[in-house]
């Protein structure tokens, strides 16, 4: 049996102009439309203990009360967009009634893939839905949904622990972040607009010296895009990145971004490679803790790929320092900068993504074993028109799963899976250096 309940939420209401983030991201998910569901964050789970659902309920409004970002519509406004907080609304939560513990492992998980996978209506639904599913009366499985207009990867550690508190009765801790409508109004100030500006410059720069394509295209039908999904899961792999960043005193992100690096222009025939690079933006202290979509693709374009891996290690980290320092900025401006600049072409189809520390992806295609560490699967063809996405994430059962999604007109399988061996197999070689200097 299933009940949908409306549980109402209340808060400070605003509006103003959308952040360059929410901008970003609204303008990617209407060209993925209609499987714009695809960037829906999802968690949730059996729970270690019942509780009763009134608590659940509970848990759920003041979650929503207390971000701001998940009372946040999204609404077009000329060519642009803008944000409207929602004073009073209404959370979706459905409630599946199971017939025992058994009965809700199996609805829990129906449950969770049915709110993913339905895409919100951005100027009109708030951002956030969730499913319970009881036995008794009593919550077994919880699901939360989040649209990605109101939240990246890197801000769900937040407000996981805030869930947890508020579930436990725990006191909330206090957090001096931005909200959408703080982080609008320092992007739309004096300071905002010099360091987009600058930002803007840099990347123009970068996107002069880029290659204007790194895969061709091959295969009898280089006209459809046919995309695949390679996993390959290593457990070794986290730990070898750490030991070979003490050992050139960088970070395990930037050892693992020179391998990705590498593996990508060693499958492309090239020594040099131009990359999307997803930057969470977090080191900006008002934006460490904030419950917002302001993680944005920095410009990579680093060359001499083929040198020994110690000297990638260093060209990789030099180019993502200006990468990251660039990736925060308005990304309409830069588009039509980079319109009225032929010498701006590049290839921009590659991206890049270190996920490691926001929790698995539950919604990948391709799912490694114990007994098989490499498996495959066919993907959504609605990729936003990229030739591949390289992710790092956490593995379910600890370690890294290395996943690379292509479109096989430019990149077949045999590639595919090259890239992700090499990516562990340079950092595992590197890791032995390390040990045996």
């Amino acid at each position: 049996m299933r009940v949908v309940r409306r549980v109402e939420v209340r808060g400070r209401a605003g509006a103003g102009p959308a952040t360059w983030g929410q901008t970003a991201i609204r303008r990617a998910l209407a060209a993925l439309e209609p499987l714009d569901h695809q960037f829906n964050l999802v968690w949730g789970g059996p729970l270690d203990r019942p509780v009763a659902a009134d608590a659940a309920l509970a848990v759920v409004r003041a979650l929503v009360e207390r971000h701001d970002s998940l009372r946040t519509l999204i609404r077009p406004d000329g060519d642009g967009y803008t944000q409207e907080l929602c004073a009073a609304g209404t959370v979706e939560v459905v409630e599946e009634r199971a017939d025992g513990p058994a009965d809700a492992v199996a609805r829990g998980e129906r449950l969770r893939e049915e709110l993913w996978g339905r895409a919100f209506d951005y100027a009109a639904e708030l951002p956030v839905r969730a499913g319970l599913v009881t036995v008794d009366g009593a919550v077994h499985h919880t699901v939360l949904v989040v649209a990605h207009t109101a939240l990246d990867g890197w801000g769900l550690p937040v407000l996981d622990a805030d869930l947890t508190a508020l579930a436990a009765g725990a006191p909330l801790p206090e957090r001096a972040a931005w909200t959408p409508l703080d982080e609008a109004a320092w992007q739309a100030s004096d300071e905002g607009r010099r360091h987009d500006a600058a930002a803007r410059a840099r990347t123009l720069r970068t996107m002069r010296a880029a290659p204007r394509e790194v895969f061709p295209r091959v295969g009898p039908d280089a006209s459809r895009a046919r995309y695949r999904q390679t996993v390959l899961r290593s457990r070794r792999l986290g730990p070898a990145a750490e030991r070979v960043a003490a050992r050139w005193r960088t970070s395990a992100s930037a050892v693992l971004l020179a391998a990705s690096c590498r593996a990508l222009a060693a499958a492309a025939g090239r020594d040099d490679l131009v990359l999307q690079v997803m930057v969470s933006n977090r080191f900006r202290p008002a934006l460490a803790e904030a419950v917002v979509t302001t993680a944005m693709e920095g410009l990579l374009h680093v060359d001499g790929l083929d040198a020994p891996f110690a000297d990638v290690g260093t060209r990789v980290w030099r180019s993502a320092m200006t990468a990251y320092r660039s990736a925060y900025y308005d990304k309409d401006r830069l588009v039509r900068d980079a319109a009225a600049d032929p010498a701006t072409a590049h290839d921009g189809t590659c991206w890049y993504n270190d996920r490691r520390g926001t929790g698995p992806d539950r919604t990948l295609r391709a799912r490694p074993t114990r007994s098989r560490r490499l498996a495959r699967a066919d993907a959504a063809d609605e990729q936003g028109g990229v030739t591949l996405t390289l992710h790092l994430v956490d593995a379910p059962d600890g370690g890294v799963d290395v996943v690379l999604t292509t479109d096989t007109a430019r990149v077949d399988d045999a590639t595919a899976e090259a890239v992700v061996r090499d990516v562990e197999r340079y950092v595992l070689d590197e890791a032995r250096r390390s040990a045996s200097a």
